[in-house]
Formats: C-alpha cells, structure tokens, sequence
C-alpha cells in the first residue's frame, strides 16, 4: 500500500514537473510575441532560453538569428548583433539564413541609402528616366 502510494505521488509530481516545464515551441510563440509588441529585451530572453534549453533544436537556428537580427535592427547594439550573428555563421554556414546573416555583418549600421539593394533601386530609376527622356 505504502509503496502504490510513493508511485502514485512521484506519478503526480512528474506530471506536475513536466507541465510547468516550457517546450522550445512556447519559448519561440512567446519570443516571437513579444516581437510583435516591440518589446525587444524580452524577445531576445526568450529566444535565449531557446538557446540554453534546446541547442540542438529545431528552433534553435531561427532563434540564434532573431537575436542578433533583433540586437542589429530594433535595439541598434551592433557589438551584441555581430557576436550572435557570427555565432549563427560558425554553427550554421549552410542554413538558408546564412546568406542573410553575412549581408547583415556587411550593412549593419548603414544608413539606409547606403545599402545595395536601395542603390540598385535607384540606378535602376535613372535608367528609365534617360530612356523614356530618349523617346
């Protein structure tokens, strides 16, 4: 009797355990929220806890991402930016982000004219120009 008793109480308090334990996903529903808000720090929290909970997740290249895109274009910390992105580079350097995470080491903290594809844009405006001045 007293043995059914410590299986049923150790039962319930794994139960209990895992459900106050987060999952990677609401790590990432919750970051990804708090992004929408603007609440950037918190985002970044809970995209930390992504990392030190589920390194090797399947979330975890998207979060490593979030942070440093967060750190570089919300909260304008390029040093905090460059370390997660060059972490995210080194640990994914064949993710389909990683073509993005360079470009963003390249242009971060360029004024928004300075950037290539605006260039391209406006090059590309001057072109028709001339040739619409031509006929």
């Amino acid at each position: 009797m007293v043995k059914q008793l410590i299986a049923i109480l150790f039962s319930i308090l794994l139960i209990l355990f895992a459900a106050c334990k987060s999952s990677e996903e609401e790590y990432m529903k919750v970051a990804t929220d708090h992004f929408n808000k603007e609440e950037y720090e918190k985002s970044i929290e809970n995209y930390k806890k992504v990392l030190q909970h589920y390194p090797d997740g399947d979330n975890a290249s998207k979060a490593m991402f979030m942070i440093a895109f967060t750190y570089a274009n919300n909260l304008e910390n390029f040093e905090e930016a460059k370390k997660y992105y060059n972490m995210f580079l080194e640990k994914y350097p064949d993710h389909e982000l990683a073509s993005s995470a360079r470009y963003e080491l390249e242009n971060m903290g360029k004024d928004i004219n300075e950037l290539p594809i605006f260039k391209k844009m406006e090059e590309d405006q001057e072109s028709d120009a001339q040739k619409t001045e031509k006929e």
